[in-house]
């Protein structure tokens, strides 16, 4: 798509429409199946641990009342103004794309050898690479603007935003101001295409990427392993030697903690391992557990008033 064939009112439409499709779609982060299994992962959490309703019930909803409904409509909110964003801005996105495999192409063709004009591969192997690849390399994308909204104060100012919640919920993952968002989607978009240009010059063909649904296989995959518990109160952990290749919901709530020695680890959304390569792993202990939210610095004391000389006139 170029700004040229870019119809404002078409793109408003299919927004409209995408919301229709919530608890629908696949490619929604709420298609139906996600919040199934994570209310059975939930279940059978609660039934292994023997917690009592009530102590699920807190851990499902710690917040209760005004507070509860203030933050979600606050949640909800942002959601649904930030899902307009791929649509409403899809021909920038798309360059930032296009501009990502340009640049991937230039820099392996050397080594790798162009692609053949107009060939398409549809090996198995290529199409789960071409599914694997730029799925990886978007979130190694995601992995560095999250650093840095945390790294600048400036940034810090607007995502904060994300880290100001008590209670975490699957909304929580959406709680970003849109100018944030378009800086996380703009980047994730040139690496992914980025890693689709890895992809072309390696089979050196044209691949299409392996689908489920009609959607990157292992988007779909992520969606229903787990994705909304990262956002919850439900500690799930995964073994010590799968914590360092995939982020856990008890390492991302990790992330959360209102103690800043904390909430400066775990950047990573889907991939432990860069958070593992760039040293910010956290592995939460057994059974610890966070409180959310964020803690302003305390104000500095005010400077004691002067002493009067013992020697001074009255």
């Amino acid at each position: 798509m170029t700004w040229p064939d870019y119809d404002p009112l078409t793109a408003a439409w299919n927004w409209l429409h995408s919301l229709a499709g919530l608890l629908t779609e696949p490619g929604s982060p709420f298609w139906w199946p996600t919040l199934c299994v994570a209310v059975l992962a939930f279940v059978v959490i609660g039934l292994v641990t023997h917690a009592s309703l009530r102590e699920m019930r807190a851990q499902a909803m710690p917040l209760a009342g005004r507070a509860f409904l203030q933050q979600t409509a606050v949640d909800f909110g942002l959601f649904i103004v930030n899902s307009a964003l791929p649509f409403l801005l899809a021909p920038a996105f798309f360059l930032f794309s296009a501009s990502g495999a340009a640049i991937s192409v230039a820099l392996f063709s050397p080594i790798l050898g162009l692609p053949q004009a107009g060939a398409t591969l549809n090996h198995p192997l290529a199409m789960a690479c071409a599914a694997l690849i730029p799925f990886a390399t978007t979130d190694l994308s995601l992995y560095w603007t999250h650093r840095i909204f945390h790294r600048y104060e400036l940034l810090w100012r607007a995502h904060r935003l994300h880290h100001e919640p008590p209670m975490l919920t699957p909304l929580t993952a959406f709680r970003f101001w849109p100018q944030e968002q378009v800086v996380h989607i703009g980047c994730g978009a040139f690496m992914g295409g980025f890693g689709l240009g890895i992809v072309a010059t390696s089979f050196g063909a044209k691949v299409d990427p392996l689908t489920l649904l009609g959607v990157n296989a292992f988007t779909v995959v992520w969606n229903l392993a787990f994705s909304h518990l990262r956002h919850s109160h439900v500690a799930l952990r995964f073994p010590r030697w799968l914590s360092h290749v995939f982020v856990s919901p008890h390492m991302h709530q990790a992330h959360h903690s209102a103690d800043v020695a904390q909430h400066d680890t775990n950047f990573a959304t889907v991939f432990a391992l860069w958070d593992w390569m760039f040293g910010t792993l956290y592995l939460p202990k057994k059974g610890e557990r966070f409180r959310f939210g964020v803690d302003d610095p305390a104000p500095a004391p005010a400077p004691a008033p002067p002493q009067a000389s013992p020697h001074a006139l009255p």
